[in-house]
């Protein structure tokens, strides 16, 4: 009766501590926004330089969205 006892006991106590640890690595949502990686008033630009990677760049115009009818 008493080994019992001690099999149930450490088997509910295992499947607590099992619980618990699936429960620490759920999987993370991954963010939609920057806003999520940047606290309020933590970040500030200092700096604003362009880093180019390639040597060849292309200059596109945008059509205005200010036409009249």
């Amino acid at each position: 009766m008493l080994i019992m006892f001690f099999v149930i006991g450490g088997g509910i106590i295992t499947g607590i501590a099992i619980f618990v640890e699936i429960g620490k690595h759920r999987p993370v949502r991954s963010a939609t926004n920057a806003d999520f990686y940047i606290d309020a008033g933590e970040t500030q630009m200092t700096d604003k330089n362009d880093t180019f990677l390639r040597s060849k760049s292309t200059r596109v115009k945008v059509a205005s969205s200010n036409v009249k009818k």
